[in-house]
């Protein structure tokens, strides 16, 4: 479609989301979302974004978010929700538009695909915008959105995720509301079942929280350490990444995760902090300059390991000497 058509075809949706009923605003908030979210041209999709904004299209879907009919509310949610993804400025129209209050109350009321376009919404709205952030949270987002990583649908729980890693990136005040709201068990749990999109937001929103020595105790207590090992041995670059450096915080200044890390990536990784008081999964650090008694811990479970598994494995003097410094 020509550049001068699809213009024209912009300010027509725009002037039947302000004037039509509520089919015709429904079909007009969608050819904006797919407008806004071609994929296959970031060029053309972001041109499309300036000109929805250029017609004045945001006020429209904030108003159809908040006075349509649900499908409508869905529709709206979803165009605001790619409107947002593409530019700073268009997440501050939409705040500066009151499109966070009615984003949160169809998180809190709609059906569950309402609440996973809420969510999405919601999350590319507070990613890298503090001020969003403190609106989200202040609206009340963030025990709904741990309701829906605790009970959503598979689609629901990485959306929830993926919006708690924005709303907790360089932001302690919702950082300590997620964990009180319970997040940590359902990342965890998201850790060692969702899919590969889903593990990584999990363990991102986990890294984000393990810079508070509370959360730290609270993550290895809920088993996170283990699916953490995991992700950095079979994850994505990026999962992986993410895993290191939670593995990393987890580690620094608690013996007990520090121990607990190597042994979940075997007798080696726990050889290796016994000897040099650090821990590496494929070239990437998980645990770095612990302590004595981390390293004495370390060389105990792997005394213990000896003990149980001699003679089936074999074990070389030097090891054997390393373990026995600490003993």
């Amino acid at each position: 479609m020509a550049a001068a058509a699809i213009e024209k075809h912009v300010r027509k949706a725009v002037r039947i989301l302000r004037e039509g009923d509520d089919d015709a605003k429904i079909a007009a908030a969608r050819n904006l979302a797919n407008l806004a979210d071609l994929g296959e041209n970031d060029y053309y999709t972001t041109v499309n974004e300036v000109r929805t904004a250029k017609a004045g299209g945001i006020p429209p879907l904030v108003e159809l978010l908040r006075d349509g009919s649900a499908t409508a509310q869905a529709c709206a949610a979803e165009a605001l929700g790619n409107l947002a993804y593409s530019s700073f400025n268009f997440k501050v129209l939409i705040a500066e538009a009151g499109g966070i209050p009615p984003l949160v109350e169809l998180l809190r009321h709609g059906r569950a695909n309402r609440k996973e376009k809420s969510a999405r919404a919601l999350g590319t709205l507070a990613w890298a915008n503090h001020d969003n952030a403190v609106l989200i949270a202040e609206a009340g987002a963030i025990p709904l959105l741990v309701e829906l990583l605790r009970d959503g649908t598979a689609s629901g729980k990485e959306k929830s995720a993926r919006a708690l890693c924005s709303l907790a990136g360089n932001n302690r005040a919702n950082q300590v509301q997620i964990v009180a709201a319970g997040a940590i068990p359902p990342l965890v749990e998201l850790l060692r079942d969702g899919s590969a999109e889903a593990k990584l937001q999990a363990a991102t929103a986990l890294c984000y929280l393990a810079f508070n020595n509370d959360n730290k105790v609270a993550i290895a207590a809920a088993g996170g350490i283990p699916p953490l090992v995991e992700l950095l041995r079979v994850g994505s670059a990026a999962a992986k990444t993410s895993a290191a450096v939670t593995l990393r915080s987890l580690a620094d200044n608690n013996d007990a995760s520090a121990v607990a890390i190597a042994a979940a990536v075997g007798f080696d990784a726990l050889v290796e902090l016994a000897r040099r008081g650090r821990v590496t999964v494929n070239n990437m650090t998980v645990v770095e300059s612990a302590g004595i008694p981390a390293k004495r811990k370390a060389a105990l479970v792997a005394g213990q390991l000896l003990e149980t598994a001699a003679p089936r494995i074999r074990v070389t003097k030097y090891i054997k000497a390393d373990i026995a410094s600490y003993l």
